[in-house]
């Protein structure tokens, strides 16, 4: 059982397979193949198609002819990891429906952004006969004792948009968050050639892919006029980004722009953010984020360029890569780049065709 503290959201994503006869009937097959008398057709028992055995590591744990696949965001409070989610589910009906395993999904987290609860859900779903994990860490360090241990167990463990370099994950999978802050840095020294007053937004403080996008955007501005004010975090929370962002903008009534490295305040409707809605157009605000809430933002001329990561692949492709290491015994590097997207007004619709269509294999244009 969970923490009465943990909020844990199962889903099975479960296709069956229309079992087929080992035998075809015999009265179709040449007498001199199958005779009736031999093996009836009304006796002939429906049999289930066997299933291949995989020569692995991980033979044992497919043996039962089942993959449970523990998907694992930093939390439920952020509707972000609702679409990886989705994509989670997708890829696992497609290869249950492929055959021949039926792969299933459990989803759970903590209902906020909280390491301590995210080790003890890591260790509940192998618990619940999760035979792989992929994992979003809250902060690397305390992912590393429960990564390993699963992994010493025989439980293959990758992580997604959020990484603990130092454990046994065989893989990361995501952008490349010190060069996103970077890139985040050199587009705001391209909107604010002279320089100004910034301030910096953060998810969860310590989070590795947050600090790794603030250490890239503060490394990118060096050597230019752009000051850094303060910066603040969010904690993954919309109403407590609201708030951040309200009080920063009131303590700086003159600021020229902000980097939202992490933007749980977008979520927020308009109207939410008075103080900085009535000054956003006017300043330079970059973020990181492509979803559909988020680019209402940039239609509305309050955001001018904004990061996108590949959210939709954080579970699709993650359920993959598991399915191919686990089945077909595929290697990956330590670091799976998912590759970034720029969107500002010039290409904001076709980013929003790709969220309408949901096909992000399109091309996305020109961000200038």
């Amino acid at each position: 059982m969970l923490k009465k503290s943990s909020l844990i959201v199962l889903s099975l994503a479960v296709i069956l397979s229309v079992s087929i006869s080992a035998c075809a009937p015999a009265a179709e097959a040449p007498a001199a193949e199958a005779p009736a008398a031999e093996a009836p057709a009304a006796e002939a028992p429906a049999a289930e198609a066997p299933v291949e055995k995989v020569e692995s590591e991980f033979a044992a744990a497919l043996e039962d002819g089942k993959l449970v696949i523990a998907w694992l965001p930093k939390s439920l409070n952020n509707p972000v990891f609702e679409i990886g989610h989705a994509g989670a589910e997708k890829k696992a009906a497609e290869l249950t429906a492929k055959g021949p395993y039926t792969v299933e999904i459990i989803y759970a987290a903590p209902v906020a952004a909280d390491s301590a609860e995210q080790v003890q859900v890591m260790e509940d779903v192998i618990s619940q006969g999760a035979e792989a994990i992929a994992v979003s860490c809250n902060l690397a360090d305390p992912c590393i004792e429960p990564i390993n241990k699963a992994v010493d167990a025989g439980i293959p463990v990758m992580t997604w948009d959020a990484d603990s370099p130092s454990s046994k994950r065989f893989t990361y999978l995501g952008v490349d968050n010190y060069e996103g802050g970077k890139l985040a840095g050199e587009l705001m020294k391209e909107f604010l050639p002279d320089g100004g007053d910034v301030a910096l937004l953060g998810g969860v403080p310590g989070s590795a892919n947050i600090e790794e996008r603030l250490n890239g955007f503060k490394d990118a501005i060096k050597g230019s006029n752009i000051n850094v004010v303060d910066t603040v975090f969010a904690n993954d929370d919309v109403p407590t980004g609201v708030n951040v962002v309200e009080e920063i903008t009131q303590k700086y009534p003159d600021l020229d722009g902000w980097f939202f490295s992490a933007a749980a305040n977008l979520f927020a409707s308009e109207g939410s953010m008075p103080l900085w809605e009535a000054k956003a157009k006017d300043m330079v605000v970059v973020s990181f984020d492509t979803i559909p809430q988020f680019l209402t933002w940039v239609k509305g001329g309050y955001i001018k360029v904004e990061i996108g990561q590949k959210y939709y692949g954080w579970g699709y492709d993650a359920v993959q890569m598991i399915y191919d290491k686990m089945v077909d015994g595929k290697t990956f590097e330590s670091f799976t780049n998912s590759g970034m997207d720029i969107v500002s007004i010039k290409n904001v619709d076709a980013m929003q065709n790709m969220w309408d269509v949901s096909d992000f294999t399109l091309t996305l244009p020109s961000y200038k």
